[in-house]
């Protein structure tokens, strides 16, 4: 407090709406800079979860919270080490530990930043399934709110679509199949029809990961 007090009054930055995009957008860089892997991976991200969440009427300021959670979802996975995160082989037992850690840090950086607190929790539950065996939590569905549901579904499409170590990226045709078979077990089924619609309409989101 003290030196919050001493800080020339000149030099305080209102964090005002514009501003606070702004700093999501630059840490969601930094994150995806980690791995030539996952460049731009958390804009896509965002854009795909504003196309579905465009399909299913969130209002507003819901998308506006959306936006932010998706553009910071990932900034737990600064604690992987590039040598899992670029691993082109299977992923041993403890490494796959380390990586189910990412989005529990997620929400530990989150939590503790009072603009970001409020959807916290939606971001980290990316990895989240509606069926309960997702990670890091393991909640059912009624824990996950309709964000959540959305970015869990735009991590999937992103991480199908791109390249990975391990492999290239896949077709849009293939993507929607695979995502569909997860409809009702590992995504909500009004969350993965909104998808659909959006690709169907040509959504520049969806059809650009091409």
């Amino acid at each position: 407090e003290a030196i919050a007090a001493a800080e020339p009054v000149e030099r305080v930055v209102a964090a005002d709406e514009p501003r606070l995009d702004r700093i999501a957008q630059a840490f969601a860089l930094v994150v995806d800079a980690k791995s030539t892997f996952t460049y731009q991976h958390s804009e896509r991200v965002a854009a795909v979860s504003d196309a579905i969440a465009t399909e299913m009427a969130l209002p507003g300021a819901a998308r506006v919270r959306l936006r932010r959670a998706a553009l910071l979802h990932d900034i737990g996975k600064l604690s992987v080490p590039n040598r899992i995160l670029d691993k082109p082989g299977t992923l041993e037992a403890d490494e796959w530990v380390v990586v189910r850690t990412h989005p529990y840090f997620t929400y530990e950086i989150l939590a503790r930043v009072p603009v970001f607190s409020e959807f916290a929790y939606d971001a980290s539950c990316h990895h989240e399934r509606i069926d309960g065996r997702g990670y890091h939590r393991g909640v059912p569905g009624e824990a996950l709110s309709p964000s959540a549901r959305i970015l869990a579904a735009a991590d999937i499409f992103d991480a199908l679509s791109a390249a990975r170590p391990y492999r290239g990226p896949m077709p849009l045709e293939q993507v929607l199949e695979i995502i569909g078979e997860g409809r009702g077990t590992q995504l909500c089924p009004a969350t993965v029809d909104a998808l659909f619609a959006a690709a169907a309409q040509n959504s520049p989101a969806l059809v650009a990961q091409e």
